[in-house]
């Protein structure tokens, strides 16, 4: 079997008739070079399989690894993102946390910030940009997506079953006798909407199966910014008796935001998603959407060391981790 040329600066250089040292730094985006000609090397490195060689300086192998979340008051980035730095630090790997905007997609100028801080993978809670992606793939940068889903095939995705969880939460709100339903998401959280979809099968099946109109599933889709005035007024009002927090971060920030809403919730069915309520050891609990942390943390650090220390260049893992109900009786 021959051996497939690897492909070098040279070769872009040459197919596109410019210098080894313009490709060299259009690939890594330095401010001499125009973002027209930027574009063009990379289209043809992508278009020829080219791959960054690895640092020099590395002799010693210890290699730096980014840890990108956007926000420090979401508590399931706060434990995994804690059991993820565990298990970095376990395996000697340098660490480098950033901090983005909420919601913010990772794009080229984070990219740049880990080129210059010589980051050889990215751990991440937010999602990536297309131009980040092939930012990263020229530079021979691991990017692994924790929560979320990718799309993209260089990008490894380590997610829960949302859908099913979605599913699991509605049941349980219709089997304790819910049949007025509010689903409170949050616009923007990728994970946010395959959990409606969950919400809203378990809704259409039961309408379905039902033929008494007295009994049907009605439900709001309350967007987390808007809720605070709409929750009261649907539960009191319009007697709204179950609803299902898209996470427990926003149930939590409800539950603390007054003693009213606290003994307002007591008097219906919730339901919450990632039981971190339970974890960080608040005095009260709710049932909530529970999954194995552990294995998720461990699995990202498993698929890590196969890019970096043996340098697997398989297609992008996309793993589903199962969910279960925990009532937290």
């Amino acid at each position: 079997m021959l051996k497939t040329k690897k492909v070098g600066l040279k070769d872009i250089a040459k197919n596109l008739e410019l210098s080894i040292n313009t490709v060299s730094h259009a690939l890594r985006d330095l401010d001499d070079i125009s973002e027209e000609t930027k574009e063009i090397v990379r289209k043809e490195a992508l278009r020829l399989g080219y791959q960054a060689k690895g640092y020099t300086f590395k002799f010693s192998k210890v290699y730096t690894i980014a840890l990108v979340f956007d926000s420090f008051r979401n508590p399931y980035f706060a434990l995994m993102g804690q059991m993820i730095v565990d298990k970095i630090e376990k395996e000697k790997f340098d660490l480098l946390v950033i901090n983005t905007n909420e919601f913010k997609k990772i794009d080229e100028e984070i990219i740049k910030k880990c080129l210059y801080r010589k980051v050889d993978a990215i751990i991440s809670f937010n999602e990536f940009e297309t131009k980040a992606v092939e930012l990263a793939k020229l530079n021979n940068i691991a990017l692994e997506l924790i929560g979320r889903v990718s799309d993209n095939d260089y990008v490894d995705s380590l997610f829960t079953d949302d859908i099913k969880g979605g599913e699991i939460a509605t049941s349980y709100l219709i089997s304790k006798g819910s049949r007025k339903l509010i689903y409170v998401y949050e616009i923007g959280s990728e994970a946010s909407k395959r959990r409606l979809i969950g919400f809203l099968k378990v809704i259409d099946e039961y309408n379905n199966n039902n033929n008494n109109n007295n009994n049907k599933i009605t439900y709001k889709l309350v967007t987390f910014k808007e809720s605070t005035l709409d929750l009261y007024n649907l539960i009191i009002k319009e007697n709204y008796d179950g609803i299902f927090f898209y996470n427990d971060r926003v149930l939590t920030l409800f539950l603390m935001y007054s003693k009213e809403y606290y003994e307002l919730f007591n008097k219906i069915n919730i339901i919450g998603f990632d039981n971190d309520i339970k974890r960080l050891g608040f005095h009260f609990t709710y049932p909530s959407i529970d999954f194995d942390y552990e294995s998720i943390s461990k699995k990202a650090i498993e698929i890590l060391k196969k890019r970096l220390l043996y340098k697997s260049n398989e297609k992008a893992n996309k793993i589903k981790f199962d969910v279960f109900l925990n009532e937290n009786k």
